[in-house]
Order: structure tokens, then C-alpha cells, then sequence
């Protein structure tokens, strides 16, 4: 349950700052880029559930979600967009459908 508010809390302030930050900035394509990474990074988590059969690839998919949320944090803040640490949470759901596909008996 802690784990809901905290990750309800990470949303909000996000959704928070990036319309600060277009209200301060009035950049319609940063805000268009932040809302769609934010939008995305939150159907990850969902889906990435999914893997709870894994522990160790659902643990590593879940810092590839902090890892990609502190990247568009950066992003929103500094203008940095890392592309590369968005796509991280999607490499660790393609290993798994991967695996899956090759037919791993844990799956």
C-alpha cells in the first residue's frame, strides 16, 4: 500500500512540475514530450507486472522505471532529454517476451 501512495505521489508531482514548467516556459512541444514519456512510463509499470513470475527481471524492471522516471525529471528541469533511459523499461519487458518466446520453464 505504501508503495501506491509513494508511486501516486511521484505522478503528481511530475504532472505538477511539467505544467509549471510550460506555464513558465511556454514550450507546447516540451509539454507534449514530458506528458507522453509520463503517459508511457505509467503503462510500463502496469504492464510490467506481468513479470512477477521473474523476482530478479521485475526488480530490474522497476529501477529501469526509476531510472527512466529521474531521466524525465532531468528532462523537464534541464532540457536533457536521454533518450536512452527511456527505452530501459522497454528492453527489460522485450527480454521477458523474449524469454517467453524461447519457452522458459519459469514463465
Amino acid at each position: 500500500m505504501k508503495a501506491v501512495i509513494i508511486f501516486s505521489i511521484a505522478i503528481l508531482f511530475s504532472i505538477g512540475l511539467i505544467l509549471v514548467m510550460y506555464k513558465r516556459e511556454d514550450d507546447l512541444s516540451k509539454l507534449l514530450l514530458s506528458s507522453t514519456l509520463l503517459i508511457a512510463l505509467i503503462s510500463l509499470g502496469v504492464v510490467g507486472n506481468v513479470m512477477r513470475s521473474l523476482m530478479p527481471l521485475f526488480v530490474t524492471h522497476i529501477v529501469a522505471l526509476g531510472v527512466a522516471y529521474v531521466g524525465l525529471i532531468l528532462y523537464i528541469l534541464r532540457d536533457k532529454f536521454y533518450w536512452y533511459l527511456s527505452i530501459l523499461p522497454l528492453a527489460t519487458l522485450l527480454f521477458y517476451v523474449l524469454l517467453a518466446w524461447i519457452g522458459n520453464r519459469h514463465i
